[in-house]
């Protein structure tokens, strides 16, 4: 018997149930930004965001869907709402974890959750 919840078919207006107790790291999406140094180069900075609850899973190296992903460096998963759209030019810092490169963005109808793949750059 599949299981059902009170989201069947519905936009759900925060995150509850399942998807709510599967988010249990707190993260921030890192943006860049480029100041012009007036010499012809520039500077970058990486802003934080608020935080978003989320989860991150590692790739075991199993997955039959290698092929499919955008970029081979791929080595984690990242689990956020669906109400976050960060770009691969972004990267993602989980408190314990450490911070990720986004490599692909995966797109899918009907989400309950956003699937951001990504490479870690940084150990905590």
């Amino acid at each position: 018997m599949p299981i059902s919840t009170f989201l069947d078919g519905r936009q759900p207006t925060q995150l509850r149930g399942l998807a709510f107790l599967a988010l249990s790291d707190i993260g921030q999406v890192l943006t860049q930004t480029s100041t012009d140094d007036g010499g012809g180069g520039a500077s970058q900075a990486w802003n934080l965001s608020g935080t978003i609850a989320c989860r991150v899973d590692d790739l075991s190296g199993s997955e039959q869907l290698s092929a499919g992903r955008i970029s081979d460096r791929t080595t984690h998963v990242i689990t956020v709402p669906p109400n976050v759209v960060p770009t691969p030019a972004d990267r993602f810092l989980i408190a314990g974890k450490g911070t990720f490169e986004i490599t692909a963005v995966r797109n899918r109808t009907r989400e309950w959750l956003q699937m951001l793949e990504a490479a870690q750059v940084m150990a905590v």
